[in-house]
């Protein structure tokens, strides 16, 4: 593999850093108060994907202490997005679920994400597109 220059690497970094704003964007358009931080959107989203996980299943994903993570779901409760919840088969475990709330923000919050998306894929031909998508899940399957 050919090492990339400084310059294309600060030129890509800049370019995140656009797209990381647009997603900014579109969660305060999804909150009707306060936004959430970043690491409460991500434990949402996770436990979108994985309704009764528990918290260590979350802090291991996101790679963040597990105190972290209680704080998050301490305030994604606060706000009736998140449910704990003491299986009956383990009652030192803990099962995290989405409220209808925390569901409804996530689907909004991925509704406009995909907007912003289709506004950001406009700007190249279809082709581009294909490759561009091709080309970033690529980076991003490696990154994990």
């Amino acid at each position: 593999m050919n090492a990339p220059t400084d310059n294309q690497a600060t030129t890509l970094r800049i370019a995140i850093d656009a797209m990381m704003r647009r997603f900014k964007i579109a969660e305060s358009e999804v909150s009707d108060s306060k936004p959430l931080n970043q690491i409460d959107i991500q434990v949402m989203l996770y436990v979108s994907a994985h309704p009764g996980c528990g918290p260590t299943d979350v802090a291991r994903y996101l790679k963040v202490a597990p105190t972290t993570i209680s704080s998050a779901t301490d305030r994604l409760a606060n706000r009736e997005f998140l449910q704990r919840e003491r299986p009956d088969k383990n009652r030192r475990s803990i099962a995290l679920s989405l409220t209808g709330s925390g569901t409804r923000y996530v689907f909004d919050l991925i509704d406009v994400q995909k907007t912003h998306c289709r506004m950001m894929l406009e700007q190249l031909s279809p082709t581009d597109q294909d490759v561009f998508i091709k080309l970033i899940s690529k980076i991003a399957q490696t990154e994990s």
